[in-house]
């Protein structure tokens, strides 16, 4: 994997962040318990012909923790916001996984000029009183009894079920290492406080959603029963954009379906009027 040779750099901000390839700029955003890692698949794909910044979400991997008192979603944009400011990087295409997607699009609403172009990556939308009473309970749980089960096994089994293909079975194990190294204090601290954020809101509230300027992509899988196909067609809806199903797809599709995933994003991103 290219990623062992490459080291991560640290914003003065506190993002630990990998760089690479040049060109018009995307910066990814993981979900939750994962880190900068995860995106291997689209980096090797995207750095032919852009610039590639793949964080580590605060309080994950090696960023820093959220130095708010009361931590929201606005807390990750501002701290994404700042990183960009530092890092000088003009109008980029963010790319956004499960809560990397909820901020992604909070981004865009909130600095509608900012971003050229996003694609959020198995979103939430108006999330169910019964699917969020199900996310607060297990927030409930990692922060009061935060064992291998509802670290890692649960997680483990939602994103990739028990099929038994070589590519699943693969990226469950490369998963199952990330959320291991949640078990340190300090990424269990930031573990559980981004989960506390992602299971109190049902998802970006449709004045943000409308106040979207930049062209967007929402993708999902046909069987993640979570972030359905239903939340990103809604969402496509409001502010009259895309929206992409791959069948067969959980959670994960970033890895598990990457060659799909990477070709429906090298046909967005050429799809958009850039100074490529």
């Amino acid at each position: 994997m290219m990623l062992k040779t490459l080291q991560k750099s640290k914003s003065p901000n506190g993002i630990a962040f990998f760089k690479i390839g040049s060109g018009h700029p995307i910066i990814f955003i993981h979900g939750l318990g994962l880190r900068a890692e995860c995106w291997f698949h689209q980096i090797e794909e995207l750095k032919k012909n852009h610039t590639v910044y793949v964080i580590d979400m605060p309080g994950h991997g090696k960023s820093d923790l959220l130095k708010d008192k009361k931590v929201s979603l606005k807390s990750f944009v501002k701290v994404l916001v700042e990183f960009i400011k530092i890092q000088k990087i003009d109008r980029p295409i963010i790319v956004g996984h499960s809560l990397g997607a909820l901020i992604t699009i909070e981004l865009a609403g909130l600095y509608p000029k900012l971003p050229s172009a996003i694609i959020a990556v198995t979103p939430i939308y108006n999330r169910s009183s019964e699917a969020t009473k199900a996310v607060k309970l297990r927030a409930k749980e990692i922060q009061e009894n935060p064992n291998d089960n509802i670290i890692i096994h649960e997680p483990i089994k939602r994103w990739f079920g028990n099929s038994k293909s070589k590519i699943m079975i693969e990226s469950a194990d490369a998963c199952r290492k990330f959320l291991k190294l949640n078990k340190k204090i300090f990424n269990l601290q930031g573990y559980t406080t981004a989960y506390g954020v992602f299971a109190h809101i049902k998802g970006n509230s449709l004045i943000t959603v409308k106040k979207i300027q930049a062209p967007s992509l929402y993708i999902t899988g046909e069987k993640d029963f979570n972030s359905t196909p239903e939340m990103s067609r809604k969402l496509s809806k409001i502010n009259k954009s895309s929206y992409i199903v791959i069948k067969n797809a959980r959670h994960l599709l970033p890895l598990t379906h990457a060659k799909q995933f990477n070709s429906h994003l090298n046909h967005f991103i050429n799809s958009l009027k850039l100074d490529l």
